[in-house]
């Protein structure tokens, strides 16, 4: 996921008119010629979202505490 948000409001790069909101994009929205142009544009910032930044998945539930060790 990419987040972009500009510092000024509707600064327009690469098609597309940026608020100065951060908004999510997919990480196929952009090709990698057009984030590069991103990235490297100081009206705008840029962030690479990684997948544990995201809402994590809910985790399957406990069936106890396992095994306990033999002495």
């Amino acid at each position: 996921m990419i987040r972009i948000r500009s510092k000024q409001h509707l600064f327009r790069r690469c098609g597309i008119a940026h608020p100065k909101d951060p908004v999510e994009y997919p990480d196929d929205r952009f090709t990698k010629k057009e984030l590069a142009v991103l990235k490297a544009e100081p009206m705008l910032v840029v962030q690479d979202l990684l997948d544990e930044e995201q809402e994590p998945p809910p985790r399957p539930a406990s069936k106890g505490r396992g095994k306990e060790a033999k002495e």
